[in-house]
């Protein structure tokens, strides 16, 4: 809805000659397009609706008792989506992402639009090219599940961001921290500042270091304190920092379609972090919204997803962390990353359901 505002008031600032306007008409514009703005909170396909007769009253106050009608649960697990990928068809190839962060849109004539941003990869990341056009690939990103194509998040990235094949290596190093310093030696010059959840094959280690290789087949070496090692990537560990590190990229801007820890939406955001942690959710809220374990509006705790909708009850447009005492973590435009309270975050939202992907 509010990209819709968005778009319609938008339009006259784009064209040229602009038509003529009084002053009172910018003003309004202007202030319909800064509420369309704040409105917009996150990446969703769109097409999640709460089931009938579930509860999307707007938050009251912590300091509030809420009736018993408003504690019932609200929106129970229905077609979550497939969290293994399907098998590839015969005409798709093994890709891996060879840039530090390429962006997916949805057609290539629509690069840099901004609604048009589909999610972001990283150095590393897995992908299928499903298809070709000119110096661009159709992919389908396996490391990011949605109900769009059982392959993985589809979109279009710039052919020149992949290398063939995928990795079959004995290690791997994740990055654990918001940006990793890759250096061309142990304490030596740093060759490129690696985002959080960056995966790549282990070649060998010293105290302290890391040696990695990079998809373009050269090598760098990360400190140990930056990364944890695995030889199963899917695998989950103890999730005993994920919100300290959720905390740390508070300040983060935000950014429709935006996975790094330069610029989050708020999916992408509970995305990466988790992901991170061996915990896979799927990439977009409405998605997410179905998976993990159902948890009443009484039962929260911190570290559970809130997903919201703009209208009562509507689709899934948003969702944050739960971080205790009546307060969330959620990306939001213009402001980023921050700790929202309740009665701002209720404002403009209203309550679909909570889950939790936390043990």
């Amino acid at each position: 809805m509010a990209q819709r505002i968005f778009e319609s008031y938008a339009t006259p600032f784009r064209k040229s000659p602009a038509p003529r306007i009084t002053a009172g008409g910018w003003i309004r514009r202007f202030s319909i397009f800064l509420l369309s703005w704040l409105l917009v909170g996150c990446q969703s396909n769109g097409n999640f609706l709460a089931s009938p007769g579930a509860s999307t009253e707007q938050l009251l106050p912590s300091s509030t008792s809420l009736p018993a009608t408003l504690e019932t649960d609200t929106v129970t697990p229905s077609q979550s989506p497939e969290l293994t990928p399907a098998l590839p068809t015969p005409d798709a190839r093994e890709y891996v992402v060879a840039t530090l962060k390429a962006d997916v849109w949805d057609a290539p004539a629509n690069e840099n639009s901004y609604w048009n941003l589909q999610t972001q990869l990283i150095l590393g990341e897995k992908v299928l090219v499903v298809g070709r056009q000119g110096e661009w690939s159709k992919i389908a990103a396996v490391e990011q599940p949605s109900k769009k194509d059982p392959l993985g998040y589809p979109g279009w990235v710039r052919s020149e961001f992949l290398a063939a094949g995928w990795s079959g290596a004995q290690q791997y190093a994740v990055v654990m921290a918001p940006h990793a310093p890759l250096r061309d030696e142990p304490g030596g010059s740093r060759l490129m500042s690696l985002y959080l959840d960056t995966r790549l094959s282990v070649e060998s280690t010293q105290k302290d270091w890391v040696q990695v290789r990079l998809p373009d087949g050269k090598t760098g070496w990360l400190s140990s304190g930056d990364v944890r090692l695995t030889d199963n990537l899917s695998a989950p560990v103890p999730a005993d920092g994920l919100l300290a590190l959720a905390q740390a990229l508070i300040g983060v801007k935000y950014q429709w379609g935006g996975t790094t820890t330069d610029s989050l939406d708020c999916s992408g955001f509970t995305y990466r972090v988790f992901h991170a942690y061996g915990i896979l959710l799927s990439r977009d809220a409405d998605d997410q919204a179905l998976g993990g374990e159902f948890v009443a509006r009484k039962d929260i705790r911190k570290g559970d997803l809130i997903f919201v909708s703009e209208q009562s009850g509507g689709l899934v447009s948003h969702m944050s962390i739960y971080w205790g005492n009546s307060t969330v973590l959620d990306a939001v435009t213009i402001r980023g990353v921050v700790i929202r309270t309740f009665p701002d975050f209720f404002t403009n939202y209203y309550w679909i359901t909570a889950r939790r992907y936390l043990p």
